[in-house]
C-alpha cells in the first residue's frame, strides 16, 4: 500500500498536468493560425441632405345610399281584373264587351284570361 505522502504527490502531479493542459488551451500555439478579429469597416462619409416632405390631403367622398324602387310590370287586362277580385264570369263579359281581343286568349282556344283564372272548360 502506498504511503500518504506518495498518494499526495501523485494527486499533485495529476492536478498539475491537468492544470497545465487546460492552461495550454488558452495560449496560442506557434505555427497554428488563430482566427483574427475582424477590423471594423470604415466608409467614407457622404454629405447628408435634408428632404422636406409636405403632407398632402386626399378627399374621399362619403358613400352614397341609392334606393332602387322596382317598378311593377304593366299588367294585362285579365291580370287587373283578377287582382281586383272580379270573377271569371265578369272577366269573360269584359272580354266580349272589348270585342274579343286576341291578346286576352293566350292559348287561342276561345276562352280568355286562363293564365290568370286557370284553365276554363
Amino acid at each position: 500500500m502506498p504511503s500518504i505522502s506518495t498518494s499526495r504527490a501523485v494527486v499533485a502531479a495529476v492536478a498539475g498536468v491537468a492544470l497545465l493542459g487546460l492552461a495550454g488551451c488558452a495560449q496560442p500555439v506557434s505555427g497554428a493560425s488563430a482566427p483574427a478579429a475582424a477590423a471594423p469597416k470604415t466608409t467614407a462619409s457622404t454629405p447628408t441632405s435634408t428632404v422636406v416632405v409636405t403632407p398632402s390631403t386626399v378627399y374621399v367622398p362619403p358613400p352614397q345610399t341609392v334606393t332602387v324602387t322596382n317598378t311593377p310590370k304593366p299588367r294585362t287586362p285579365c291580370q287587373k281584373l283578377y287582382a281586383d277580385g272580379y270573377s271569371y264570369d265578369v272577366a269573360f263579359a269584359a272580354w266580349v264587351q272589348a270585342g274579343y281581343p286576341v291578346n286576352w286568349d293566350a292559348d287561342h282556344d276561345g276562352l280568355p284570361c286562363e293564365q290568370s283564372y286557370g284553365e276554363q272548360y
